[in-house]
């Protein structure tokens, strides 16, 4: 029986993957985009974007690139406020991770608040794989997690949050965006000391939507097999089978696109490039919601899922780093196969095998600060269900999301998060908070509260900025 259900599995994957890719190429066609030829302005607008994101050289608004080498040799990119080294922290430290198709770029709309670099340094770092960061081998959660765990501890190192004689000098807070989210989460799991709080948006706790999943799957097989005892006095129970399933379908529509990634290597990349990059095109267009997109928000959004082209990897920081070779080269065409490695690769669920290094880096951190307070909610030793947040967490969660469905992703949320944690739903956001305006003041004011040192109800916050904000889960 195992042996025909990889065959029968592998088989829905890749018939479902092309149908959902002949899908978005009739979309394309239909929006009159995947046949129009690039335009000469366009073409000028998406070079000054590349060269305003990605130009080592010169400062981006307050911020400036920085290249940082981890003790493997692995390259990260990233942009800070405050670039040079602080030997004992005056700010709280806040760094940004973002998530598909992006990189630093996508949360240029919050960074550049004068408020937040008047209180915080800031980072903004690319993922593996993604912008200015070296890629990898392979997306493992091993290899993603290790390297981006030793980059967090160097930074917290760095802009002197820790030092040899204290932890903890001034709060850190991670904020993290779709996979950014889902890797935060898993940290905050995993690696709860790496920050004061995390502050997550429409990204899924992959536990969570495993039990509802399984929940609502057992609970429809259930009905289905009393209708089959009783097909004619149970016909109701027929149609309350098909309706719990129903989340589940819908999710496995909206996320149609996990299945197209999961194709063969050419399909990938054509899905990246074909039709003048239209999957990407739609995505950029759906990712400002119902607010104008202007030429120039679609280059720029284009030159953050690009990264550096050759012309920017020639250029060099003030410390005289340049881009690793496999950003400059080897993504000269397209890094979208890069992207799509991380749902390829399983990133999300598989074992985090952590090194030595790691777990002292970890251990260290949590022995000089001591044991937290309850009133931090991040303990190493809460209960909870399997792959429970330790920390705690401020979740946002845009809730007209087209790629997540809220009963999966949300509910029973609250047995999994730690303590001092909150959801707050946005009724009126999609899938890509960062640039939607509404959310991404949302997020900039929530960012701005966990800097203070959240002496504010956050639900009041929230309502000051976001107009029906609703606190749904407090804990």
């Amino acid at each position: 029986m195992a042996s025909l259900s990889t065959p029968l599995k592998s088989a829905f994957v890749f018939s479902y993957g092309l149908l959902t890719m002949a899908m978005y190429a009739l979309i394309a066609i239909s929006a009159g985009i995947f046949f129009k030829n690039t335009t000469e302005k366009e073409t000028v607008e998406l070079q000054l974007a590349r060269n305003r994101l990605w130009n080592l050289s010169k400062k981006w608004s307050a911020f400036s690139h920085q290249i940082f080498t981890l003790q493997n040799g692995f390259k990260f990119h990233y942009v800070c406020n405050d670039p040079d080294t602080t030997p004992g922290a005056k700010k709280p430290l806040v760094i940004f991770i973002h998530g598909f198709p992006d990189s630093w770029a996508i949360w240029r709309h919050i960074i550049n608040a004068e408020s937040l670099q008047s209180t915080a340094t800031v980072v903004a770092v690319d993922l593996p794989g993604y912008g200015g960061s070296e890629s990898l081998d392979r997306y493992s959660a091993t290899t993603v997690l290790e390297n981006l765990t030793e980059f967090i501890i160097a930074m917290r190192s760095k802009y002197g949050i820790d030092s040899a004689a204290d932890t903890h000098q001034q709060r850190t807070i991670i904020v993290g965006h779709d996979w950014g989210c889902v890797i935060s989460m898993r940290l905050a799991t995993d690696a709860p000391q790496l920050a004061d709080r995390f502050i997550l948006t429409n990204g899924p706790l992959i536990p969570l939507v495993k039990s509802n999943a399984n929940r609502l799957l057992s609970s429809s097989l259930k009905m289905f097999k009393a209708f089959l005892r009783s097909p004619i006095r149970s016909r109701a129970l027929l149609v309350n089978a098909a309706k719990t399933l129903m989340p589940i379908l819908d999710q496995m529509k909206s996320s149609g696109y996990v299945f197209s990634f999961q194709l063969p290597r050419g399909f990938v990349e054509y899905l990246g490039t074909g039709g003048n990059r239209a999957f990407l095109k739609l995505c950029h267009k759906v990712s400002y919601g119902s607010q104008e997109f202007t030429p120039t928000d679609a280059a720029e959004c284009m030159a953050s899922t690009l990264g550096p082209s050759v012309h920017e990897g020639e250029n060099r920081t003030t410390n005289g780093e340049g881009y690793a070779e496999s950003v400059v080269r080897k993504r000269a065409l397209s890094n979208f196969f890069e992207m799509c490695s991380y749902y390829r690769d399983g990133t999300a669920f598989s074992r985090w095998n952590k090194s030595v290094e790691t777990i002292t880096a970890l251990h260290n951190i949590t022995q000089e600060h001591g044991p937290r307070d309850a009133g931090s909610g991040a303990g190493i030793f809460n209960d909870g269900p399997k792959g429970s947040l330790k920390a705690s967490a401020t979740i946002l969660w845009g809730k007209k999301d087209n790629a997540l469905t809220v009963p999966l992703c949300l509910d029973g949320i609250a047995d999994y998060l730690g303590q001092d944690s909150q959801v707050i739903e946005l009724p009126g956001s999609g899938h890509f908070t960062p640039l939607e305006r509404g959310s991404r003041i949302a997020l900039s004011k929530a960012v701005e509260w966990a800097v203070k040192g959240e002496r504010e109800d956050i639900g009041a916050v929230m309502e000051a900025c976001y107009p029906k904000a609703t606190v749904i889960v407090r804990k």
